[in-house]
């Protein structure tokens, strides 16, 4: 009994993965990488206050004094911005950085990229193999395409 359900639990495990694989898979298309810049973006700024008392005993009486120190930190978000023609269409795409050690795709401007859109969302499969996510932010019609209409 125990090993009927252990073999139909495994077999439905089996039957899902290739709905699974079916997620990842894109239609990668090829375009040229026109070109691609590294953007800081002012997010506001943060204040840190740090005040340091001391007590001195003098008999019948406390001396006391303090010392405050303010410091100021601008917040910028990075985000790595590529500029892709193919298809008719022209993409601009931003890739947050989240972390200062982040790397963008490692790709040549200039050079065939791999591309695929889904919705608002570029995925860029860079020269490593690794696929990098960007926010679209603007699309237009390449000079190719408006110059034939």
């Amino acid at each position: 009994m125990r090993f009927r359900s252990l073999a139909a639990v495994s077999a439905l495990l089996f039957a899902a993965l290739p709905s699974f694989a079916a997620d990842n898979s894109r239609d990668w298309k090829a375009g040229t990488l026109l070109e691609t810049e590294k953007q800081e973006v002012h997010q506001g700024s943060t204040k840190r206050t740090n005040t340091e008392g001391t007590v001195k005993d003098k008999g019948k009486k406390a001396d006391y004094s303090q010392t405050t120190t303010s410091t100021t930190t601008d917040d910028k978000d990075t985000f790595q911005v590529y500029t892709i023609e193919g298809d008719g269409k022209t993409y601009i795409a931003r890739e947050r950085l989240l972390f200062p050690w982040s790397k963008p795709a490692n790709v040549t401007v200039g050079e065939t990229v791999k591309y695929s859109v889904q919705k608002n969302t570029l995925y860029l499969l860079d020269d490593d193999g690794k696929q990098n996510k960007a926010g679209i932010s603007k699309v237009s019609v390449s000079q190719g395409q408006q110059e034939r209409k």
